[in-house]
C-alpha cells in the first residue's frame, strides 16, 4: 500500500468573527537545510543534539531565534547573538506519549511528532501542537488519523496542556474496484475521505485568546469524477485549559 498523505492547513484568516474580534496568527516555522552552513554551526552549539534525526527550524520573519526538534519529543530553543549561538531553553514532551488512549480498536499508534509552529494562546504565551498519528492498513487503501494536543510552553522549561485530543487531519482510502473489469472501467477506484484543521485565533480582550477550530471534511465516492467531491465544515469554539463543548 502507498503510504498515505496528511494535509494540514495551519490557519484560516480570511474572515473575522465580528467587527470588535482581533487575530493572531500562528508563527510558522520554516526548516533549515541538513549539512548547510548554519546548520552545521547550530549543531555544535547544542552539543550534538542534532544527531537520530533532529530537524532545526527558523522563526519566519525573524533572523536570530532558532528551534531544535528530535524524534524524542525535545524542543530547544536557541538565539542567534552576533555569530554564536546559545541555548535558550529546552522542553522535554517524553512523557506525553505514554497511556494514550487509541481513537477505536482498528488503529495502532505510528509516530508522534511536534508540528513545526508556534500557536499563540495570548499575547505573550505560546503553545506548540504535540501530534499522535494512528494508522491502519487495509487491502488496497488504508486509514490514518492525526490528533493534537496543545502545550503551551514557559520560558522556564516547563509546559501546560492548553487543549487535548484535538483532531488534526485524517485520511481514508477503501478500495472498489476488484476486477480487472472494474479498473477497465473507472478511473477512480477508492472511496476516498479526508479532514483537515483550521485554526481561527481571537483575541477577545481576555487573559487568554479563544481558539476556533474549523474542521473541513471531504468525501470523494468512487466512481465519480473528483469535482462530486462533497465538504462539511464543523465549527467550535474553546477557551484556553478548559474543557471543549
Amino acid at each position: 500500500m502507498k503510504k498515505v498523505v496528511l494535509f494540514l492547513a495551519i490557519v484560516s484568516f480570511s474572515a473575522v468573527a465580528g467587527i470588535t474580534d482581533i487575530t493572531a496568527k500562528p508563527v510558522v516555522l520554516t526548516a533549515l537545510k541538513k549539512n548547510s552552513a548554519q546548520y552545521v554551526d547550530i549543531c555544535k552549539a547544542v552539543d550534538d543534539s542534532c544527531k537520530d534525526g533532529a530537524s532545526i527550524w527558523k522563526e519566519k520573519n525573524s533572523d536570530d531565534i532558532f528551534y531544535l526538534t528530535t524524534p524524542h519529543l525535545r524542543l530547544t530553543k536557541l538565539k542567534k547573538d552576533g555569530e554564536v549561538y546559545s541555548k535558550m531553553v529546552s522542553w522535554d514532551f517524553t512523557k506525553e506519549t505514554k497511556n494514550e488512549d487509541a481513537p477505536d480498536d482498528e488503529l495502532t499508534k505510528s509516530d508522534v511528532y511536534i508540528y513545526p509552529a508556534l500557536y499563540p494562546l495570548s499575547k505573550v504565551k505560546m503553545a506548540v501542537a504535540l501530534v499522535s498519528k494512528w494508522s491502519t492498513a487495509y487491502s488496497g487503501g488504508g486509514r490514518e488519523e492525526e490528533f493534537a494536543n496543545f502545550m503551551m510552553i514557559n520560558d522556564d522549561g516547563t509546559y501546560q496542556q492548553a487543549f487535548k485530543n484535538i483532531p488534526f487531519s485524517s485520511r481514508e482510502m477503501i478500495k472498489a474496484c476488484f476486477t480487472e473489469d472494474d479498473y477497465a472501467k473507472h478511473s477512480h477506484c477508492h472511496d476516498e475521505s479526508w479532514s483537515i484543521l483550521n485554526l481561527k485565533i481571537i483575541d477577545g480582550s481576555m487573559d487568554y485568546y479563544s481558539w476556533k477550530f474549523i474542521t473541513k471534511s471531504y468525501s470523494w465516492p468512487a466512481f465519480a469524477d473528483k469535482t462530486s467531491t462533497q465538504v462539511r465544515i464543523n465549527e467550535s469554539v474553546a477557551y484556553p485549559f478548559q474543557s471543549r463543548p
